[in-house]
């Protein structure tokens, strides 16, 4: 049975709740005609604030609502009067129906509340001098309507939001996890939430062809959303997803290791997969070749799983191929997927670096992407194997990246002495060549008294 209270206090507007709660608080003394009125006077409230949102953000039908309430607010004269009549007798329910806030069910709901309305506040509308007298249960019946209805929930459209997101994975400024989450989950109905991840989950697997568009391009995309949604909602993530795998099993090879490649970080997806894809896939790292030549960016994301610790037991070939792979090709897939697993590689690659431009790349694509996983420890030896080794020390890009790394590890205990016995370091093994001293990060560091 519905709590009526919690569904009061979810009310998503601050304005609105003082109205809908008086209503409630009618319903629970007996006040039956006085808890009809005031929830119609609550979801009239809520519909115009909504409105409102909607037309600053382009939408057409409402703002010529809002026009109407408009020109009518702050005005006592009849024509005022008239308008804000006509609002909520023809426009307010309609209009919402039109841009999706509410289904054609909750549309006749919410109609039945305001003739009950009309009713209750205008006696005189009743035959041969009948009162309408509502019930309890009429009343309750409405507030419960208008609650699930429209009033906990926040501006959101249905199908023009399933639309919006289709826009944005087309667009080529997408955004990422966290501005999707808030602006396409936890704005919208539970209803449209599924529509919603059936698209993404869908279009990440599968790789559905859409005509001037490249369908791959769209499935990297739409794998960002799934992570998102999954945050919020795994259940509705794993529902979606089991019923599009079967599908994946029919597509070419290629298809299911992008698919493996998106969205093998999360544990659900393994969840809803067989033992014989698990297999293919395993067959196909075990035979990657270790030379940049032949690393497909396919790969590079297949590979970086090794990151997650639940799918390197799942395929077991994942952690030998990495170990194989040649230095740039390694590099290329810590900078894929960061995390704690790639720390310990870190110095070994920068030993490994033979030249300035493999050093600086290693630098850019392991070593600063990573810099939020390494502890004191590991910083000192990244920086040991960083200044003793020469093509490390005197490659170009090298002093900024210090700095960016600097910036990175400076909270970590000890950091600040690891980084100064560095710049010491630089400057003895180049005493003539300013450049490479490491001057910029040496004027970062506090003085040693500073640190007492």
């Amino acid at each position: 049975m519905i709590n009526l209270e919690e569904r009061v206090a979810a009310c998503w507007s601050p304005e609105v709740r003082p109205l809908i709660a008086e209503a409630h608080r009618c319903y629970a003394t007996g006040s039956a005609r006085a808890a009809i009125v005031l929830t119609w006077t609550a979801v009239c409230a809520d519909l115009i604030e909504k409105l409102r949102r909607l037309a600053e953000d382009g939408e057409g039908q409402a703002r010529s609502v809002i026009e109407k309430v408009e020109k009518a607010q702050g005005k006592a004269d009849a024509a005022a009067i008239k308008t804000m009549q006509e609002v909520e007798t023809s426009l307010l329910l309609d209009t919402a129906l039109g841009v999706e806030l509410i289904d054609a069910v909750q549309h006749r709901k919410l109609n039945q509340l305001r003739l009950d309305r009309n009713l209750c506040a205008h006696p005189s509308l009743s035959p041969l001098g009948d009162v309408f007298a509502p019930s309890l249960d009429d009343a309750r019946a409405h507030l419960a309507a208008a609650l699930d209805a429209l009033l906990v929930h926040t501006p959101s459209q249905g199908r023009k939001v399933v639309d919006r997101i289709r826009a944005l994975l087309a667009d080529t400024a997408f955004i990422g996890e966290d501005f999707i989450a808030q602006t396409y989950f936890d704005r919208v109905k539970p209803a449209v939430r599924r529509r919603l991840v059936n698209l993404v989950v869908k279009q990440a697997l599968l790789e559905v062809e859409v005509e001037g568009l490249n369908a791959k391009e769209l499935a990297d995309r739409a794998a960002v959303c799934v992570t998102a949604f999954t945050h919020r909602d795994r259940d509705l993530v794993r529902n979606e997803l089991t019923r599009f795998i079967p599908d994946l099993s029919e597509k070419p090879t290629e298809v299911q290791l992008r698919a493996v490649g998106r969205l093998g970080h999360l544990s659900l997806f393994w969840e809803t997969t067989d033992d014989v894809l698990r297999g293919q896939v395993n067959g196909v790292i075990a035979a990657f070749s270790p030379s940049a030549s032949t690393l497909t960016p396919e790969h590079v994301a297949l590979l970086s799983l090794v990151a997650v610790d639940d799918v390197r037991t799942l395929l077991p070939a994942l952690e030998t191929a990495f170990h194989q792979l040649d230095l740039l090709p390694k590099a290329a897939v810590i900078r894929r997927r960061p995390g704690r697993f790639f720390v310990p590689q870190l110095a070994p690659l920068l030993q490994a670096a033979k030249s300035y431009r493999s050093a600086e790349a290693v630098c850019q694509d392991a070593v600063l992407t990573c810099a939020p996983f390494l502890t004191a420890q590991d910083l000192r030896a990244v920086l040991d194997a960083w200044i003793n080794n020469h093509e490390c020390r005197e490659a170009a890009q090298m002093p900024e990246h210090a700095v960016t790394l600097y910036r990175a590890t400076a909270h970590l205990p000890g950091a600040v002495e690891a980084w100064r016995t560095f710049t010491t370091r630089a400057k003895e093994l180049r005493p003539e060549w300013e450049y490479y001293q490491y001057t910029e990060v040496a004027e970062l560091l506090p003085a040693p008294a500073a640190e007492q």
